[in-house]
């Protein structure tokens, strides 16, 4: 790896770090960065996860205590992350991300409608059919499951799917769903990295200089967030989901 590699691979994560604080899906953006590198398609998604996880870790701590206003649940959504991060990823390995690749740019589009229309749907919901999302949790644990079944595979956008979940399923303002998506994910992405470094897909040198870079934007960007009134950070999380499934469909067709 020599200098310019290295520090593109280290201005990427920066970058990364900013936007999966704030939103997730910045895998759009360092996927490229990584194959670059001269990495293969699966060695570069799997040192993805390695790159961007310093951002939920951050994003994790930062978030603390809006994490301890929503408790209840919690430990059975970690164990929903833990379950589908560990089938998602044996998934990968198994069957590689060819297939994949030709329906990402269409799970985007479903996930940035979702996040846009999903308080429009739950007011419509609570206002011409009384719907209670509390009362549907199963399903919303459900969608949960399938969402991190979908991040331990590949994972890009599936903040933004969470996000438009919890919107319909829940009383959760945007910070304290960002708290529980942080925290999720971090396991997800753990479990994930050690099913990868099992099978000897990750490369390690150009994933920690990422690392680097996504550990610094996103202690920053945390910190910034907490204070950014809840209507700008759903508007930025929007204007970000547009951009990532109108790149997608770009790269992928």
């Amino acid at each position: 790896m020599d200098i310019t590699q290295f520090f593109l691979l280290f201005a990427g994560g920066l970058l990364a770090g900013f936007i999966n604080v704030m939103a997730g899906g910045a895998g759009f953006m360092t996927f490229p960065l990584l194959l670059a590198a001269g990495m293969t398609e699966i060695e570069a998604n799997a040192s993805n996860f390695v790159a961007v996880l310093p951002a939920n870790v951050v994003g994790s701590v930062v978030y603390r205590r809006e994490l301890a206003k929503v408790r209840r649940h919690l430990g059975l959504r970690l164990g929903l992350a833990a379950a589908g991060g560990l089938l998602g990823s044996f998934i990968l390995i198994s069957t590689g991300q060819e297939a994949f690749r030709a329906v990402i740019p269409w799970l985007l589009l479903f996930a940035t409608l979702s996040f846009a229309l999903g308080p429009w749907l739950k007011n419509k919901l609570e206002r011409d059919f009384a719907f209670d999302g509390s009362r549907w949790l199963w399903l919303s644990f459900l969608l949960e499951f399938l969402v991190f079944v979908y991040g331990g595979y590949f994972g890009l956008g599936m903040g933004i799917v969470m996000f438009a979940i919890y919107a319909i399923f829940s009383q959760m303002t945007i910070h304290e769903a960002n708290a529980i998506r942080n925290v999720t994910i971090t396991l997800m992405t753990l479990i994930s990295i050690a099913i990868f470094a099992q099978a000897g897909v990750i490369r390690w040198v150009p994933s920690l200089v990422m690392m680097g870079g996504a550990m610094t934007g996103g202690y920053f960007t945390a910190k910034i967030a907490m204070r950014v009134p809840q209507v700008a950070v759903r508007r930025g999380i929007l204007v970000w989901a547009v951009c990532l499934t109108a790149l997608s469909f770009w790269r992928y067709h």
